[in-house]
Parts: C-alpha cells; structure tokens; sequence
C-alpha cells in the first residue's frame, strides 16, 4: 500500500512540474498568457464553438 501511494505521489509531483514547465515556456515564448487586449482574433472561446456546434447538430433533425 506504501509503494502505492508514494508511486501516486510521485506521478502528480510529475504531473505539476510538466504542468509548470509548460507554462513557462508558453508564457515566454508567445503572447497567449498576454495581458493585453492586442491577442490574435484566431483564439476564438471553445464554448461559442462547442454551442454552435451543438445547435448545428440539432437543427439536422426533422421537425415532429
């Protein structure tokens, strides 16, 4: 049980260095952590995507 939980311990220590890792490199590299308004207009939200999608998706349906 031990080895168990020390292996676990020792995947989410990994986990939140990768995390951290990847955060520092996106954040030096490019703009998308950028706090000013000037962002690139090709990061659109997911969820009007997603919405769009889904109404895409239900409008196929026939009338009853």
């Amino acid at each position: 049980m031990d080895s168990s939980l020390g292996d676990m311990l020792v995947k989410v220590a990994l986990f939140f260095l990768v995390q951290a890792l990847v955060y520092l490199i996106l954040s030096n590299s490019s703009n998308i952590f950028s706090k000013d308004i000037k962002r690139s207009n090709s990061f659109k939200p997911a969820r009007s995507v997603s919405i769009r999608r889904m109404l895409a998706y239900l409008s196929d349906f026939p009338p009853e």
